[in-house]
């Protein structure tokens, strides 16, 4: 694991992405430097006057959104040091997937739950509206399946539905093999 750099953590919209990072910070070795948010950095860099991502999708629409989304990643990917990226949920395209999928810089991990858990999660969340919520929840399940497509090809895999100290530990743990 010498190689690794960058970690990106992917999963589906409600999977807890940005809150397994938040911990993984507090629980980091000191040689790791940074931990992000890919819709934070969208939305601080490309947001201005905007309070949400779903805002600046609902004014800019998806294109623009995946758009700078990807340009937010590369960014990210060039920065000297070692961190940690939670990925928009559907930030994790087959184009994404074939541009950095093989860099052994790179390590992908997909923090994985249950559709239903994701549902319920997402419809509870009251702090910020979620734009995919509008699809219905019908749709969503239906781009869950088209999403974990691209998923299943990660080979490391964390159980989304565990005690977020559990997988913090498990996170680690799993880098030190």
């Amino acid at each position: 694991m010498a190689l690794c750099e960058k970690i990106l953590i992917a999963g589906f919209s409600g999977s807890g992405k940005t809150s397994l990072v938040q911990a993984i910070k507090s629980a980091a070795p000191e040689d790791w430097d940074y931990f992000d948010d890919l819709d934070r950095l969208v939305l601080k860099n490309r947001g201005k006057g905007f309070s949400s991502v779903s805002e600046l999708i609902e004014a800019k629409g998806w294109e623009a959104f995946r758009l700078w989304e990807r340009q937010e990643l590369e960014g990210w990917l060039k920065q000297e040091g070692k961190g940690v990226l939670a990925l928009g949920g559907g930030s994790l395209s087959p184009l994404v997937w074939e541009l950095f999928g093989k860099n052994r810089k790179i390590k992908f991990c997909h923090l994985r739950v249950p559709f239903e858990t994701s549902w319920k999660r997402l419809i509870a969340d009251e702090s910020e509206p979620r734009p995919l919520i509008k699809l219905g929840q019908g749709k969503l399940r239906e781009l869950f399946v088209e999403r974990n497509k691209v998923f299943d090809q990660i080979q490391w895999h964390l159980d989304g539905t565990k005690n977020l100290q559990i997988l913090v530990r498990e996170f680690w743990e799993s880098l030190s093999k």
